[in-house]
């Protein structure tokens, strides 16, 4: 066993929002964290953060709701043997069932910002099965996640959040490609993604009053509108 105190306590100096604990820690653990520290050129304090994080935000609820992990080839093989409409079906009952109760289950309510939150956590931050953006221009809000799934998988993230979003009574406009999705909220005509451009026609998502494929511009071609959607 050893301790892991001294590494603490310069952040304790320089910071009131830390305390100082003195843990003691498996003498292999602490061999293993001094090579990652070395490799990683990151200090042991912020390594021993960074899990106890880890463990109070997501593992302990994750243990508590069944959550399983498993690897990105594995989801995207899973995604490979559905159809188009199959995906749509799963994305579609996720948000409506599974969304509302996990999110509710982490945050102790439902509302737009836990959802934001829920993104971070079942994206980058701990799930990694995707990444997210987020923006609020004094109107609109523009969710953007990404992926390398391929198109399935956008179509299964596309009605999750269609249908979530209808939860808090949001509508939405969606645009997809074969590794992001968009999501725009309140639907606005005049946004640039609603107009119509060369080449929109060849991507395979099935278009819908509020589903609509994300243009392809041509390296060069300026975002100016030739028509408007009606």
């Amino acid at each position: 066993m050893t301790q892991l105190e001294d590494a603490l306590k310069p952040e304790v100096r320089r910071s009131p929002d830390t305390v100082t604990r003195t843990f003691r820690i498996d003498r292999d653990v602490d061999r293993k964290m001094e090579g990652l520290s070395s490799e990683g050129r990151v200090s042991m304090n912020q390594m021993a953060n960074k899990a106890l994080r880890r463990y109070v935000e997501w593992e302990v609820n994750a243990e508590k709701f069944g959550t399983v992990t498993t690897s990105a080839s594995t989801i995207r093989k899973f995604f490979d043997y559905l159809t188009i409409e199959q995906a749509k079906e799963m994305g579609s009952w996720w948000g409506e069932n599974q969304a509302p109760g996990i999110i509710t289950f982490w945050f102790k309510k439902f509302d737009f910002d836990s959802v934001l939150k829920a993104l971070e956590f079942l994206g980058a931050q701990y799930g990694r099965a995707f990444t997210s953006d987020y923006a609020f221009d004094g109107r609109s809000h523009t969710l953007i996640v990404k992926h390398d799934m391929g198109l399935k998988a956008s179509v299964f993230y596309a009605e999750a959040v269609k249908a979530a979003f209808s939860h808090l009574g949001l509508g939405t406009d969606i645009f997809v490609t074969d590794d992001q999705v968009i999501a725009i909220s309140p639907p606005d005509p005049a946004h640039p993604l609603n107009s119509s451009y060369e080449g929109a026609a060849d991507l395979k998502y099935p278009t819908s009053a509020t589903s609509r494929p994300i243009p392809k511009l041509r390296k060069g071609q300026r975002v100016e509108p030739e028509s408007r959607d009606a």
